[in-house]
């Protein structure tokens, strides 16, 4: 392996974590920090002093294909590890409020995206996958920031994350049926064969929970290390992605799926702490840091110039169709102004999910490099807005009596450390 590669590797993770510790010190998600990273590393300012890491930034060169197949890895590592860090019930156990805010929170900025889009001149696929990016809410940055912010024993965190919870799942739908029309506009019995697809991966998710987890479960409380239990954890994640690639999804869902199924496999096992430590190092110390700053590596900052009053509406549309969304059901259902601007503040960050499912995309050639690159400004800046808005709203409401601090967490998320 040439030398330049590890160099290159080695100052990405430590630019990202650096980065990504600086900015958890002024309440921000570690992911703002490492897509700021790799704006810095790649083209932007490094790329234009030292012309020859370029390649360490295109897939044309061995270098740059090695550096590409590590970020795809981590993509994968970060879906296992967001699965393991709820459970299943959270979303059983779903509030009618949770619910209300989800559909209304994903059905006004679809249709504020909509019109934004055909008024910019998009159409098709490009227009269809913009209308569900500025819907989308990222459960795993969403509950970092939650748990940053010592928030989660409220029923406020509750319903934040049963809506982000309902909101992914309906979105992993919709996003795979656009990624299944990269070969043409799909015939009416193509969207309804996918569907069935994506129905028939979850039954199957439930026949595996029922009937083989708890021979997973009886696998792993028998091993002793906890690197063999990894070595289980990763194959069953591995087989999740192949089946549901099989079944025309994304492989990123497979994986989120078997962590939300090896969750229930592994609770109570001692082995099964180390696992999770493993897969934290793994994953929020090497893999993940490298996909998110080849995020950042791949913002055109000359395309986006370019294009700034499209990154302006689709930000506007991202922030205020969230907010609204979540807001109107909030004030519907009960909740008092002060906490519903709270919940719809949470509700609009974005992050990992839509930044895997836009670079699915903008590989298949479903969106170009312009919009690749407002999608992903766009995230950096409703994320970074997210929990400065929901701080500023939420101690208001404390202060006022609209939220009271409960003495057990609202939902059972574990104890998590989330990208």
């Amino acid at each position: 392996m040439d030398l330049i590669i590890l160099v290159y590797v080695l100052l990405m993770i430590a630019f990202a974590k650096a980065v990504g510790e600086l900015v958890t010190r002024v309440s921000q998600p570690a992911i703002v920090g490492e897509l700021l990273a790799g704006i810095v590393l790649g083209p932007f300012l490094l790329g234009a002093v030292f012309s020859g890491l370029s390649d360490m930034y295109t897939t044309a060169s061995e270098p740059g294909k090695f550096i590409s197949d590590l970020g795809d890895l981590g993509m994968l590592f970060l879906m296992l590890y967001s699965g393991l860090q709820f459970s299943p019930g959270a979303l059983r156990s779903s509030s009618r409020l949770g619910g209300s805010i989800a559909v209304v929170g994903m059905v006004l900025p679809m249709v504020l995206g909509y019109f934004a889009g055909v008024l910019l001149g998009m159409s098709g696929l490009p227009l269809a996958f913009l209308s569900l990016a500025v819907s989308v809410t990222a459960l795993p940055v969403t509950l970092r920031m939650l748990v940053d912010l010592e928030v989660m024993r409220t029923e406020t965190a509750g319903t934040i994350t049963s809506a982000a919870l309902i909101t992914d799942a309906a979105l992993m739908l919709g996003l795979s049926l656009i990624l299944g029309s990269t070969t043409g506009p799909m015939t009416p019995l193509e969207a309804t064969v996918l569907s069935g697809g994506f129905i028939m991966f979850f039954v199957l998710a439930v026949a595996v929970g029922r009937y083989v987890v708890p021979h997973v479960y009886q696998l792993l409380k028998w091993m002793r290390t906890g690197e063999a239990a990894f070595a289980v954890a990763i194959g069953f994640a591995i087989a999740f992605a192949i089946l549901a690639e099989r079944l025309g999804l994304p492989t990123v869902i497979g994986a989120f799926i078997a962590g939300l199924l090896l969750r229930q496999a592994g609770k109570g096992l001692k082995a099964w702490d180390r696992v999770e430590d493993i897969l934290s190092g793994v994953t929020m110390g090497f893999l993940a840091p490298i996909f998110f700053v080849l995020i950042g590596f791949t913002v055109d900052f000359k395309i986006v110039m370019n294009a700034l009053p499209m990154l302006a509406v689709v930000t506007l549309v991202a922030i205020v169709g969230k907010i609204a969304g979540s807001y109107v059901p909030g004030r519907a259902f009960g909740l008092k102004d002060r906490e519903a601007m709270a919940v719809g503040s949470m509700m609009m960050a974005k992050g990992a999910m839509e930044l895997v499912f836009a670079r699915i995309a903008l590989e298949q050639g479903i969106i170009d490099d312009k919009l690749f690159s407002v999608l992903v400004l766009m995230a950096f800046v409703s994320t970074m807005l997210a929990p400065i808005m929901f701080k500023f709203f939420f101690n208001r409401a404390v202060g006022r009596g609209e939220i009271k601090r409960s003495a057990e967490p609202a939902v059972d998320l574990g104890d998590a450390d989330l990208a």
